[in-house]
């Protein structure tokens, strides 16, 4: 007869162990409560990021002519070719060209002044333009569209403070799925140029990682983040959640080093040489094509002191028109054709720290960069 009162022969659960795993719990809990809030309350779209709360990009109505990546790229295709297909500009950009600060209800950007100008003498313009837009992805973006186009002329701004930068998003990299683009690219003379900064961008178009050449743990994770992402909001949120979290931590610590957008940002040396070989490749590249180029310095702030060293500044502006000149382009430099009343603050939408502005103006300014590049473009035939 079992005694009723005896111990059980299975021992209990050590309560050390429980206590343990409570921090773990409770942490997860909690980070996954502020997840959920910041998905729901405080989640910024990371492309309007630079643009600050004062600062609104220009809303297209009608046919479509200003467009980013591949995403929105077929949109302005398909509005040119029910057009009939008439002879185009292109005019490549940041987001200079599409923000409109201190924004009111009719302003007009300056790709829309150009465009109805450039109509007016039976030319067509579009536009491609990318906050921090950077030469490898105007050097993809231009690979994938010059044959669908076959422009007459590439509006092409380069950036002082651009040039540094090296990578290519994800929805400009979409363009080496396309057929021809990759095969473009290697062809290019400065394709060892960018070739590793377009490493990442290109596996999805590598033979390597096809479905049938994907390993089994690939195949695994591949349906386990399909299935999260289908039945899991929080999951679906998580690139812009890394990227509004990434943002902030980049804002605190510019705050708490003291790094404003008036701090002096000199470009590495050796990342400036192989930008100006790419520009250079990449013009040379245009002329061959039969396409006029039309090189710009973009306008800068000039009524406080900006981040530019000027000397070195100053420089880039005397090499960048010899390498136009060497190749028969046109060049302009409008660095100082938007007055300082015409510039703002930039307000960022998580914190509200201001900054002075140094890319983006209100819409007399975008009048004035219009003009200026339509001048030239008269100048050159168009």
């Amino acid at each position: 007869m079992t005694d009723p009162i005896a111990p059980s022969p299975v021992a209990p659960l050590p309560k050390a162990r429980l206590k343990a795993w409570l921090p773990l719990l409770v942490g997860a809990i909690l980070a996954l409560s502020f997840l959920e809030y910041a998905r729901t309350h405080i989640l910024i779209k990371l492309a309007d990021a630079g643009f600050g709360a004062e600062t609104a990009g220009f809303a297209q109505r009608g046919q479509i002519t200003q467009c980013s990546d591949a995403i929105d790229s077929d949109k302005c295709v398909a509005t040119w070719t029910r057009a009939g297909k008439p002879p185009t500009v292109l005019w490549f950009g940041n987001s200079q060209l599409s923000g409109i600060n201190r924004y009111r209800p009719g302003d007009v950007n300056a790709p829309e002044l150009l465009r109805r100008a450039l109509a007016a003498r039976g030319k067509y313009l579009v536009t491609y333009s990318q906050p921090n837009a950077n030469l490898t992805e105007e050097a993809i973006v231009w690979n994938a569209i010059a044959p669908v186009y076959r422009p007459k002329l590439l509006i092409l701004p380069v950036c002082y403070d651009d040039i540094r930068e090296l990578g290519v998003r994800e929805t400009v990299g979409d363009f080496t799925e396309r057929k021809g683009v990759v095969a473009s690219l290697e062809a290019q003379r400065y394709w060892p140029v960018i070739a590793g900064s377009m490493q990442e961008s290109l596996k999805a178009a590598s033979p390597q990682v096809a479905e049938g050449h994907q390993s089994l743990q690939t195949r695994v994770e591949r349906e386990a983040t399909g299935f999260l992402a289908r039945y899991w909001s929080l999951w679906r949120a998580k690139p812009s959640l890394r990227g509004t979290l990434g943002f902030a931590i980049h804002t605190l610590r510019n705050q708490m080093l003291g790094i404003h957008s008036t701090s002096k940002r000199p470009v590495d040396a050796n990342v400036y040489r192989d930008r100006m070989e790419l520009l250079d490749g990449m013009v040379a590249d245009a002329r061959a094509q039969g396409a006029d180029v039309l090189l710009y310095v973009p306008p800068y702030r000039q009524d406080i002191d900006g981040p530019y060293p000027m000397a070195q500044y100053r420089a880039f502006k005397t090499e960048l028109q010899a390498l136009a000149k060497r190749h028969g382009a046109g060049f302009v430099d409008i660095d100082p054709i938007v007055p300082g009343p015409e510039w703002a603050t930039v307000t960022d939408e998580l914190f509200g720290f201001k900054e002075a502005d140094f890319m983006h103006f209100t819409a007399a300014g975008h009048k004035r960069l219009a003009a200026g590049i339509d001048q030239t473009a008269r100048r050159m035939g168009y």
